[in-house]
């Protein structure tokens, strides 16, 4: 299925959404409108034996004809065209150099809905879209439709947005990247006819890029080593594959320059100049694209010798391949089975070894910090319909790069491990968890914090929960049973005729056999006296915890009544879940009585399922730092998004009441961000100060664990720690005590909204009068 067919439906149904509130009205589109469309979407797919210049001449022709009574709509499906299918934008910029050859006037229409577009996009912060109406307008200068002379100053206008000062850096890094992602396409008549203007062009790029501040990479690198492959930060990485191009005099071979074949048509066409590019003002609550380090996995050396041959890191075909499978990737990911077509059957992958960069681009994206593009589920079933899909090269392939992941995990972020982790035992479970274990038997040796070690251990625990404990022993070599958890089965000890409270528990396994009410159980529990009232049942168990020491408090009915709950309730969550409910007052009631009895609540169902970390973690203090902190943030932000202010003014609240309460809720989560950030600033820096006091190394695996976790919190939380940046730095971040390397951390995380400084702007303007 091709990719145009998803969004023809998307296009179809907003069609459907607007007939649908004019029932008794004609319909929005004609029928021969809808055929433009459908003709115009699927120019360039495959059909027949016709070439596609011959196509692009037909659909030329037709579109002439049809353009006095139609030419609203056409120009409004080949805009949408262009924002919506960037694999085929020489094909459009090309039909749009042939219609502008013979009708001057639609030329100069389709370019201002562009310019419109382009500001629209802006606007709405739509900046991938926004970005493929800028490379469609300089593929026009190729077709003939805009002058040179204009796109250089278009591009200019980018250049110089890039100088502008007090805005964050990432507004004006996406302004640079921009003019770079443009200048494989025009670069070359750039260089013919406006190499003045190109070499400006250039140079402001360049001194832009050398004058970035990139504190944040190290945030953002997936490994906290630069061997074997280097972890360029992405505009980086772009200017170098650019002054490769260059130095190339811009000739590439990626591509697909079509016009070529109508040079004869097109070049004594009327052109049209662009207006100056005007960029939006940025507001305080405008968002941007994150920075992101370039991900590698593969050089040269790990593909077959008898293919093709990988390009280089800073070679521009590797760029624009890599940008075309994010593309189909992106606009097919509501699809997993026609993605994972749309990858293998890409146009141009037989100039490159297409499995290996496939493979490359699924796992940049999965392991990008700080969200990967899409969920890491979806790129875990892609990766499962590939091997289908070519079950004689993918999987070996995608072993190699296990392999590979594998054997840089000792210097992979936490969060990225986590991700390794999830992913490789999902794809376990559906490959019946074959795979090479005792090549992996150097973790062994390893010490309890080292990535590898805690990465086999996950990946086994993760495969128990796909499928259950005997079958993880079936495949699993035996030197490797030590990293094995216990059986997570519950512990259960009153079976037992000699221990205490045997005879109790046999009677209150009656009473649950019989599902007597939740008012028989509370009368059983309260003894022989079954008169007195509820709250002196809860001062009961208070006062007994005041005066008989924790070990007796285990002893009391109560911990009887739990320990047979869950232990008849134990054949599923379902049962468990059940049983819960049914006596969800008396439990409620107990735990109220006093926070001594909700630590022997939480005790007794630790004990009772210790082996199940489904239940209850074996590290559970760190654990809990770990997992109910992001439980609480995601809870407490989830609650403040549905208490926003467009959902209070639907309450009958004054505006005051409905701001002081989004105020309370943000301030609950600032508190609540302070409170785990602080304990582990604490912990990093004492551990650092001992350290220091002992004369030894703190960086050890240890530190970098933690202080790993210690990042996840501010890339998990990035979007909702940046309203409190700020204030971080003010109550927390000042503080002298906070060890350097710890405080290194927060400032990495305030540089991926940071400021650019001032007089940025004077230098482009400098550098602009010398070169012109």
């Amino acid at each position: 299925m091709s990719t145009y067919n998803c969004r023809r439906r998307c296009m179809e149904d907003d069609d459907d959404e607007v007939g649908a509130k004019r029932r008794r009205g004609p319909p929005e589109y004609s029928e021969v409108e809808k055929k433009l469309q459908d003709i115009i979407a699927r120019v360039g797919e495959r059909s027949g034996n016709a070439s596609l210049e011959s196509n692009l001449e037909s659909l030329c022709s037709v579109l002439e004809a049809d353009l006095d009574k139609y030419r609203t709509k056409i120009i409004d499906v080949i805009s949408f065209c262009v924002t919506s299918m960037p694999d085929k934008l020489t094909i459009y910029s090309t039909l749009v150099g042939l219609l502008n050859a013979k009708n001057f006037n639609f030329g100069g229409e389709i370019v201002e809905k562009l310019i419109s577009d382009l500001q629209e996009k802006l606007e709405t912060e739509n900046y991938q879209q926004a970005m493929f109406i800028v490379i469609f307008l300089c593929d026009l200068g190729n077709c003939r439709v805009l002058t040179l002379s204009s796109i250089a100053e278009f591009l200019e206008g980018f250049i110089q947005a890039a100088y502008e000062d007090n805005v964050p850096q990432v507004r004006t890094d996406w302004f640079v990247y921009t003019v770079l992602h443009a200048l494989p396409w025009i670069g070359t008549e750039l260089n013919d006819k406006r190499k003045e203007e190109l070499d400006n062009i250039l140079e402001g790029s360049e001194r832009y890029i050398e004058g970035r501040r990139k504190l944040y990479v190290k945030l953002l690198q997936v490994w906290s080593s630069s061997s074997p492959h280097e972890q360029e930060e992405y505009l980086d990485s772009l200017w170098a594959q650019i002054k490769t191009l260059r130095d190339a005099s811009w000739h590439e071979k990626h591509i697909a320059r079509h016009y070529v074949a109508f040079d004869a048509a097109l070049q004594d066409a009327l052109q049209h100049n662009l207006p100056s590019f005007c960029a939006p003002v940025h507001k305080d609550d405008s968002t941007y694209p994150y920075p992101t380090v370039v991900f590698r996995l593969f050089d040269y050396a790990d593909c077959p010798e008898d293919g093709p041959v990988l390009p280089g890191a800073h070679s521009i075909e590797r760029f624009l391949v890599e940008e075309e499978l994010c593309w189909i990737i992106e606009y097919n990911c509501l699809d997993r089975k026609a993605c994972a077509e749309e990858l293998v059957n890409y146009a141009k992958g037989a100039n490159v070894p297409i499995s290996y960069m496939i493979l490359e681009v699924i796992f940049s994206q999965l392991f990008r910090l700080p969200l990967p593009p899409q969920p890491p589920l979806f790129y875990g079933c892609l990766l499962i319909e590939l091997c289908k899909l070519q079950p004689n090269a993918m999987p070996q392939v995608l072993a190699q790069a296990a392999e590979l992941l594998y054997q840089r995990a000792s210097t992979m972020q936490p969060i990225c491990l986590d991700r390794y982790i999830d992913w490789f035992s999902y794809h376990l479970s559906n490959f019946q968890y074959r795979w090479s274990w005792s090549d992996w038997r150097d973790c062994l040796e390893s010490d309890s914090w080292n990535p590898k070690l805690i990465f086999a251990r996950e990946v086994l625990e993760k495969c128990m929960r796909f499928s259950y404990y005997e079958r993880v022993t079936e495949f699993l070599p035996e030197e490797f049973s030590r990293l094995l958890p216990a059986k997570p089965e519950i512990r259960y000890t009153l079976d037992d005729e000699t221990e205490e409270g045997h005879n109790r528990a046999r009677t209150l396994m009656a009473l649950f056999q019989e599902r007597v009410s939740d008012e028989t159980m509370l009368a059983e529990l309260k003894g022989e006296d079954g008169n007195f009232d509820p709250k002196s049942f809860a001062i009961f168990f208070a006062v007994g915890l005041q005066v008989y020491s924790l070990f007796l408090i285990f002893k009391f009915y109560f911990l009887y009544f739990l320990q047979v709950l869950l232990k008849l309730a134990c054949k599923s969550f379902s049962h468990n879940f059940a049983a819960l409910t049914r006596y969800h007052r008396t439990l409620k009631l107990i735990a109220d009585s006093s926070e001594e009895m909700q630590a022997v609540v939480l005790r007794t169902l630790y004990d009772c399922w210790k082996c199940n970390h489904q239940v209850c973690h074996k590290n559970g203090q760190i654990f809990f730092i770990l997992f109910y902190f992001v439980t609480y943030c995601n809870f407490c932000f989830f609650v403040i998004k549905m208490e926003d202010p467009e959902n209070l003014s639907r309450e009958e609240e004054d505006a005051a009441q409905q701001q002081e309460k989004l105020d309370s809720l943000r301030d609950f989560q600032k508190n609540l961000f302070l409170d785990v950030l602080h304990k582990f600033t604490i912990l990093l820096t004492e551990f650092i100060v001992n350290c220091e006091t002992d004369g030894t190394d703190f960086r050890t695996s240890w530190f970098a664990w933690i202080s790993g976790r210690f990042k996840q919190v501010f890339l998990l939380h990035c979007e909702e720690l940046h309203q409190f940046t700020e204030a971080l730095r003010k109550e927390l971040f000042t503080n002298t005590d906070i060890d350097p390397n710890v405080l290194e951390t927060f400032e990495q995380f305030a540089a991926l909204r940071a400021q650019n400084k001032d007089g940025r702007r004077k230098v482009f303007a400098i550098t602009k009068i010398v070169l012109v």
